[in-house]
């Protein structure tokens, strides 16, 4: 499971000599795609319309990304259905497609829970499926969903959660037009000693534990400067922008255990308080500096 990075704790980028000409192309790229996601779930006003994309780019060169980057970006995601291109003369625009919006929707409902570890019920959910071999693409498009639904593999095409998850799966299930399956919801589970343990082992919690105290280590200083009141609105923008960037990763390898399965002193709860927190207080400069790139393009 990968760490979160040790970088600056302010993660303001200089336009000019933007971090992204440094990396290799599909890093710089996929770093794109995912602050555009970020900016759009941010950001996006339905009544707004689209945003242009000179705008965009303005955007993302604060974040130290190269315009050839940014508009590549934009076009690898229009390609594959995540934003819609309008033109007007010559002005080029782009919105999230509604499946893009909905994704959005779930994917916050996870990303801003103030978590309820403290209050299992004893629920379960078990997903079974069988895909075919050729069907590799889909089988890695299903496994990254059921992750962001907090399933955790126990055996390769089994699955489990120790939430509710029976609606979300079939809602998935049926997205991606997959019948082979059961899925189960039960408080009825018995944990034999090797079974808790391959559990144990597919959490990988000291992993995550790691990823958490690196998070804190970056933002606490940006935090800090929150408090004080000392974050200019580039800094505000971007930092944010990192913040909820960072946090998404962790979230997205994180089984969102109840608390009677975690450790003494697991680093969860800090982290996500220390998000929340600092994400609300930069949301008015943030906005702000984002309004206002856009506006100018």
């Amino acid at each position: 499971m990968p760490k979160t990075s040790t970088a600056a704790p302010v993660p303001v980028a200089q336009p000019s000599t933007g971090t992204a000409e440094h990396m290799s192309k599909p890093l710089a790229r996929a770093r794109s795609q995912r602050l555009l996601v970020t900016l759009f779930g941010d950001y996006w006003d339905r009544a707004r319309g689209p945003i242009p994309s000179a705008g965009l780019v303005r955007v993302l060169e604060e974040f130290g990304i190269a315009p050839a980057n940014a508009r590549a970006a934009l076009s690898r995601m229009t390609q594959r259905g995540a934003l819609a291109r309008t033109k007007d003369g010559r002005r080029t625009s782009y919105a999230p497609t509604e499946s893009t919006l909905r994704q959005l929707e779930r994917g916050a409902h996870r990303i801003f829970a103030s978590g309820n570890g403290a209050e299992w019920d004893g629920t379960w959910t078990l997903i079974a499926f069988s895909l075919p071999l050729e069907a590799g693409d889909l089988r890695r498009l299903l496994r990254a969903r059921l992750r962001w639904l907090t399933f955790w593999p126990i055996y390769d095409a089994t699955w489990v959660t120790p939430h509710d998850r029976l609606d979300a799966a079939c809602e998935q299930l049926a997205e991606l037009n997959i019948t082979d399956a059961v899925v189960l919801r039960t408080t009825d589970v018995r944990l034999l000693a090797q079974g808790r343990a391959r559990l144990e082992d597919a959490w990988q919690l000291g992993h995550l534990a790691d990823a958490y105290r690196d998070y804190l280590n970056r933002f606490e200083p940006l935090a800090e400067l929150v408090a004080a009141r000392a974050v200019t609105p580039t800094e505000a923008l971007v930092g944010r922008g990192e913040l909820v960037d960072e946090w998404r990763r962790l979230v997205r390898d994180d089984p969102d255990l109840p608390d009677v399965f975690l450790p003494a002193g697991f680093p969860r709860a800090r982290a996500r308080d220390l998000f929340l927190t600092t994400y609300r207080a930069l949301e008015r400069p943030a906005r702000a500096r984002f309004d206002e790139l856009t506006r100018e393009a």
